[in-house]
């Protein structure tokens, strides 16, 4: 493939999030409502005067979590959460991401006490929504926390949340980075904060990781015991890099998401679409969803020797280029699968392959297996411009060298 001036980048549908095997709720308080209960029943908390009621926080019940409340939800998040949010979630608290952005929706109730006779006497139902999104040009990202009312009744009436966060890794918070002022919880509204972290790295080819975590806390001057802060942090980093070829800015992402690159059989480069479509039915590497990744490979010498082996010039004995073509190899001459990188890891060497109508008859068709490569002449200009759109693709998802990814074919 050959590398090209960069061209506009067609619209193409987003690929489907991913979510971490843990599941645990991004929520964590520190003291829950059992352990209210134990020091009341104990006889370890009594009212101070007029103050006769403690609170505590712990997780809601899912069957408050209704489509009603998350389309309320969804129209009124200061940054909007994407889609993928409200259609995954189902309030249990597991994160969902994607190679820029994330999100955890999780459903949270306050329990209000009374010390003197053991009742509850009041509860605040609320959901929780965090996002977190990435700059892939710019050195920070945010992480938004949304404090939704969803119900409640008895002794909540001027009960305030404020908050605050912290960023653990390579990644500096300064106070004015931090907005999560104190709020009152009104029957109508919502309440929300965010931290904006910045990674420290700095110096070209530097690598750095960085984890948020916003905490607050919900208080009411007529509760003699508070309920305790608590803390969300979601179960990833957050990876910013001055290392990504192609581009001098600082970025960052969620890089434990392999990036999909999608190319479409009627977008610009059909052929180029119908090679890979070929050669990844045929069982070679790097379809989307389920096959085996790809590997990015950024050292130019090597990069060379992939492509000269697959797409070696009929002047050293390789294949002939019809005129107005040219000759296009997968997995990529940047990838560490390529035909002559990927021949690096077996003993034994083994031929390419190629497919119908693409006009090389040195190479067999019809050969299957995980192992190999093909090769294709495609239209010049669709080669030439697959390639700049490789490359913007790999800048905009910072596709780093030995990062995985995958190639999405769209109709």
């Amino acid at each position: 493939m050959h590398s090209a001036e960069r061209e506009d980048v067609p619209a193409i549908p987003d690929s489907t999030p991913q979510s971490p095997p843990s599941a645990k709720p991004s929520i964590t308080a520190v003291d829950g409502c059992g352990e209210l209960r134990a020091k009341i029943d104990a006889g370890e908390l009594t009212a101070e005067g007029a103050k006769t009621e403690a609170a505590c926080i712990e997780p809601g019940s899912q069957s408050r979590f209704t489509a009603l409340r998350m389309s309320t939800l969804a129209a009124r998040t200061p940054v909007a959460m994407p889609d993928y949010c409200y259609d995954l979630a189902t309030g249990d608290g597991a994160w969902y991401y994607t190679r820029t952005d994330a999100c955890s929706i999780s459903v949270w109730t306050l329990k209000v006490t009374d010390l003197r006779t053991g009742r509850q006497t009041g509860e605040l139902n609320y959901l929780q929504a965090d996002l977190l999104y990435t700059g892939a040009d710019a050195p920070y990202w945010s992480h938004q926390v949304v404090i939704d009312k969803s119900g409640g009744w008895g002794n909540i009436g001027g009960t305030v949340v404020s908050g605050g966060g912290t960023c653990a890794g390579d990644c500096t918070l300064a106070a004015v980075d931090k907005d999560f002022p104190t709020q009152t919880i009104t029957a109508d509204g919502l309440t929300f904060g965010d931290i904006l972290p910045k990674t420290t790295v700095t110096g070209i080819g530097d690598i750095g990781f960085g984890r948020t975590t916003v905490t607050y806390r919900m208080t009411n001057p007529s509760w003699t015991k508070q309920p305790s802060g608590a803390a969300s942090t979601p179960p990833f980093d957050v990876r910013c890099d001055n290392a990504t070829p192609g581009t001098a800015a600082i970025g960052c992402v969620i890089s434990i998401y392999d990036a999909v690159d999608t190319v479409s059989l009627s977008g610009p480069n059909p052929a180029y679409a119908r090679h890979i479509q070929n050669a990844q039915a045929s069982g070679l590497p790097g379809a989307y969803p389920d096959g085996a990744p790809l590997q990015r490979l950024t050292a130019a010498a090597l990069r060379t020797r992939n492509g000269d082996t697959a797409c070696s010039q009929a002047s050293s004995g390789g294949y002939p280029r019809p005129t107005g073509y040219s000759c296009d190899e997968y997995p990529f001459r940047s990838t560490w699968e390529g035909a002559f990188t990927g021949g690096l890891r077996h003993p034994d060497p083994y031929p390419g392959r190629t497919f119908d109508g693409c006009q090389i008859s040195a190479l067999p068709q019809n050969v299957t297996g995980t192992r190999g490569w093909s090769a294709c002449m495609i239209p010049a200009g669709q080669n030439s411009s697959a390639g700049s759109l490789l490359n913007r693709f790999y800048i905009d998802n910072r596709v780093l060298d030995r990062d995985q990814f995958r190639v999405r074919i769209i109709a």
